[in-house]
């Protein structure tokens, strides 16, 4: 029987190396790496162009590193998780 994968969510730290969240979860078994791009929930700065180009090359990289199985979802993260978990 296969294990469900654990739900590995890169928030702000989207490195790979020495990412304790991320061992433990690679730890448990498999992983399934996600980025959710919040459009709800209002942050206290606006991002510019260079954080959003930046932004850009960071997931590209990261997708990269975990060989394309990286997930990038836009929206609300509580329904969208809700909705990944269910």
């Amino acid at each position: 029987m296969a294990k469900t994968p654990s739900l590995m969510w890169f928030r702000q730290d989207l490195r790979l190396n020495d990412n304790p969240a991320l061992t433990q979860a690679a730890q448990a078994g498999p992983v399934l790496p996600i980025y959710i791009l919040d459009d709800c929930n209002p942050a206290p700065w606006q991002m510019g162009a260079a954080s959003r180009w930046w932004l850009h090359q960071s997931l590209e990289a990261l997708g990269a590193e975990l060989q394309n199985k990286l997930v990038v979802l836009k929206g609300d993260p509580q329904k969208l998780i809700t909705e990944l978990v269910a």
